[in-house]
This record gives structure tokens, sequence and C-alpha cells, in this order.
């Protein structure tokens, strides 16, 4: 199954696929008492915005997918109909700022990035 979150930072556009056999170990490693923590999506916001921001051209590391395991897990299995998102998630911050993120999903969204 392709598993993908990406994330629009002001202009900027970085994809974060996240392997079958890295989701596996996550799911089974996941705490179930912070898979649907709101902080804890933050933080994982955060890992994702980091790197997107960096304006390096590496590959993403451990933390950034195990951030986007989280993401991903956070609104496919989601236990609140309103924080359900299916297929690959898309975080939006038009700014770049931080202040005014929204998820969506990939699926109804069209991004384009800066070159």
């Amino acid at each position: 199954m392709h598993r993908q979150v990406s994330y629009f930072c002001g202009g900027t556009v970085a994809d974060f696929v996240i392997p079958d056999d890295l989701f596996r170990d996550f799911s089974r490693h996941v705490n179930p008492d912070l898979q649907y923590d709101e902080g804890e999506l933050d933080k994982g916001r955060r890992v994702l915005e980091a790197f997107t921001t960096r304006g390096e051209d590496l590959g993403a590391g451990a933390a950034e997918i195990a951030a986007a395991c989280f993401v991903w897990n956070f609104f496919n299995t989601n236990p609140d109909d309103g924080n359900v998102i299916t297929g690959n998630v898309v975080i939006i911050d038009l700014e770049g700022d931080g202040q005014h993120v929204e998820y969506a999903s990939a699926a109804d969204v069209e991004l384009v990035a800066e070159r």
C-alpha cells in the first residue's frame, strides 16, 4: 500500500513516502494512549516542518519517517470521524510560519512547488 504525507510550507513542498515495513514496525510499537493525541500530532508536524524548511536536498531520515507514520496513522485510523482523512495526507501551511496549519486528503489537493 502506498502511504505518503506531503508538507506544503510557504511554497516549498516535501513528500515523505512511508515504506510498508517501516509502517508495520510503527504500528506494532505506537503507544495506544498517544496515537490519537493532538499534542503528539503537532510534534510530528513540527519534525516534518523542520525538514521541509531546512532547504537541503537530503532524504528523509528515521525521525521524519516516524513523524510521517504518526501523521498518516493519526488521520487514517482515528476513531473520531471528525479527525479522519482517508489515504495520503497533505499538511498545508500557506504562510510557512506554523501558525495556520490545515490537514487534507492528498486526493482533494493539488500543490505546485515553487522552483
